[in-house]
């Protein structure tokens, strides 16, 4: 393929070649100098078709070079995000072999009831309070209390185990690991002071409560 500025210059003299002799001298300096301003004039275009060739050339070069970039940071991005998906599965992974291993901690040989799933098992605990539970007087130097497990969800009647808290003369009482009347939903506490009379206010002000862990199944 010819060159842009060889095609030009041919063209030029092939118009000097076809041009006829003039028989003035005024008349042939004015067509060489037509001439002169056409060649000049063609050669000026060709530098700038030139540039304008460079140009974009290098804006190709440069327009290469930027998608090859591209690409490296998409996969490098890709990379990334296939880290972090995979440490986020193993991480989710964990979790969920920790909790299975929980829930396999807590075996419930028998209770008040036939047994579930032992998935279902479930340790719950709590505590009336000190100076928020209010204990009931009964005959015989006595109090009770109906403490509340609803929250813990069970579905059959658990096993519940009890201490009684406080400030003083608990350790003079009876009963205080005396469970009665449990359901799903509560169990009651009976407790007597032999040597020192817990009724009239007393083992609020000492400070009693009952603190509890109840052991069942949640479905």
């Amino acid at each position: 393929m010819m060159l842009p500025q060889n095609a030009v210059i041919l063209s030029v003299i092939l118009l000097l070649s076809a041009t006829p002799c003039s028989t003035s001298s005024e008349n042939s300096g004015e067509d060489m100098d037509n001439l002169k301003d056409l060649l000049f004039t063609s050669l000026q275009s060709v530098v700038a078709l030139n540039d304008l060739v460079t140009t974009l050339t290098l804006r190709v070069a440069d327009l290469t070079l930027s998608l090859a970039q591209t690409r490296a940071d998409i996969q490098s991005r890709e990379t990334e995000v296939d880290k972090l998906v995979a440490d986020t599965r193993a991480g989710l992974e964990g979790e969920i072999a920790a909790v299975k291993s929980a829930a396999r901690e807590v075996m419930i040989v028998n209770g008040e009831e036939a047994g579930s799933e032992p998935s279902c098992a479930r340790v719950c605990a709590g505590t009336t309070g000190r100076g928020t539970t209010t204990w009931n007087d009964v005959p015989s130097n006595g109090v009770n209390l109906s403490v509340d497990i609803s929250q813990c969800g069970f579905v059959k009647v658990p096993t519940v185990t009890t201490s009684v808290e406080g400030r003083t003369n608990q350790w003079r009482a009876t009963g205080l690991a005396a469970v009665y009347s449990t359901t799903t939903e509560s169990f009651d506490m009976w407790v007597e002071g032999r040597i020192s009379n817990p009724t009239g206010g007393n083992a609020e002000s000492w400070g009693w409560n009952v603190e509890w862990v109840a052991v069942g199944f949640v479905c």
